[in-house]
């Protein structure tokens, strides 16, 4: 399951063409998968599934395997736009966007870590195909060291709703990107060189495919962006490290929201185990873990992108586990 469900997802916007069904990937996204995380929740126990390392594996390859194939039907769609009439253009804009945000950005933070260039490369080439190449910059480091301060771009107040939260989180990754890159020796500013890459890399395809092609880079873009910004609002939501003496103290598996859910972990590589992740940031996506000291989310992270779609129903849900958890922290 844990290899054949991140594969059918990833080419569902090419079978969603094959098939001529252009709502496929939209609708296993938003309704299929988040009853699948919903009604499977219990499944760990069924398995026997016990605390520490992650029963799955995907080893070096497959998830590299996994990000060539999005970046791959990602560019080719977006060459191809020309031949599309709008209708469909859109669609297949959207579902590609959803795979690059939901599995391919996933990918790219997993492989961003890692010591291989090819792999980092890879990671990169993905997020300048979604116009998020400073990401990687940002995340690296600056979000590990920051995560659950307020000077943290990632990091949402308990007051705010992801629709407040969204802009303060892409105007700070990008500038924060700046200011890092700008503290590192170099001819060039790393963060605005990914970005013109990216504009190369968007007109290359405007040459090619017109306008239609533009819109798609642009519209598959958006919706990456938007994915990855609503996971950081829900992992990192209302958590912040007590600061004496002007600075934070450690960073701590109770400073970040994890996930209990066998069908998320199976679809995100272990991204629901985010915790661990943070605590020791060099493991692989095979050897991450459930903490039972961070907060629990009620559902896998489909479930969680809709809710967090709905302010007021995200706060009813979320606040009550979010209070609960608050006295460990202090």
């Amino acid at each position: 399951m844990h290899l054949i469900l991140p594969l059918m997802f990833t080419l569902l916007p090419a079978l969603s063409q094959l098939w001529d069904v252009p709502g496929l990937t939209l609708a296993f996204s938003v309704i299929v998968l988040p009853l699948m995380e919903w009604l499977l929740k219990g499944m760990d126990a069924r398995l026997g599934a016990v605390q520490g390392l992650t029963e799955f594996k995907w080893g070096d390859w497959f998830p590299r395997a996994i990000i060539m194939l999005v970046i791959t039907q990602g560019l080719w769609f977006a060459f191809q736009a020309n031949k599309l009439e709008w209708d469909g253009l859109i669609w297949l804009a959207l579902s590609c966007g959803y795979v690059a945000g939901a599995i391919g950005i996933v990918l790219a933070h997993e492989l961003g870590h890692r010591r291989p260039w090819t792999d980092r490369a890879l990671s990169r080439l993905l997020l300048l195909m979604v116009g998020y190449g400073h990401y990687a910059l940002e995340h690296n480091r600056g979000h590990h060291r920051g995560a659950a301060t307020y000077p943290d771009p990632a990091t949402a107040r308990e007051h705010e709703s992801l629709w407040g939260f969204l802009p303060r989180y892409y105007s700070g990754v990008f500038t924060d990107s700046v200011k890092l890159a700008r503290a590192t020796p170099g001819l060039i500013n790393e963060a605005l060189a990914l970005l013109a890459t990216t504009i190369i890399l968007f007109t290359a395809v405007f040459v090619y495919a017109g306008w239609k092609g533009l819109a798609f880079c642009m519209l598959q873009a958006a919706t990456a962006q938007l994915l990855v910004g609503t996971v950081d609002y829900v992992e990192h939501w209302g958590l912040q490290r007590k600061v004496e003496a002007g600075k934070p103290e450690r960073m701590g598996a109770q400073h970040t929201w994890d996930c209990s859910n066998w069908i998320a972990d199976a679809m995100l590589f272990n991204l629901p185990r985010h915790a661990s992740h943070h605590m020791e940031p060099s493991l692989s996506s095979d050897q991450l873990y459930r903490s039972a000291a961070s907060p629990q989310m009620p559902t896998g992270y489909a479930g969680m992108v809709l809710l967090a779609f709905v302010p007021p129903l995200f706060k009813k849900i979320m606040t009550p586990r979010l209070k609960s958890h608050l006295p460990t922290q202090a």
